[in-house]
């Protein structure tokens, strides 16, 4: 399997008519990840204004696929209630704010604080 035949990208091919070895790309071909025609998904906003809604209905799944991704991205810093005293500042990192300041709280659209963002 190491000496298999294949084609590189860019070079010149016997193979096809045209000596090239990629084919043209098919018109209207979106590369997979990049079709962001739902403003409100992909940018949080509606109207370029901040959303107030969800783009997607909340459901039992929805909310325990949120609470995954703050245990991993979120949760080592702010920490698993949101106090900020992640096992990072265990480790002498500075303290990120607590995500139960009124000042986030309050920010449009965020119903708990663990939807507030980090700054």
């Amino acid at each position: 399997m190491h000496d298999q035949p294949k084609y590189v990208p860019l070079r010149q091919s016997t193979f096809f008519n045209d000596a090239r070895s990629a084919r043209p790309i098919v018109e209207g071909t979106v590369a997979r990840g990049q079709l962001r025609e739902d403003e409100l998904m992909y940018t949080g906003k509606a109207n370029g204004q901040d959303a107030t809604l969800f783009p997607m209905p909340v459901d039992a799944a929805v909310m325990a696929r949120g609470q995954q991704r703050f245990n991993i991205y979120c949760s080592p810093c702010h920490g698993r209630t949101g106090l900020g005293d992640g096992m990072i500042v265990r480790r002498g990192y500075r303290h990120p704010p607590s995500l139960h300041l009124d000042r986030l709280r309050r920010i449009a659209g965020r119903s708990s604080p663990t939807s507030a963002p980090c700054s």
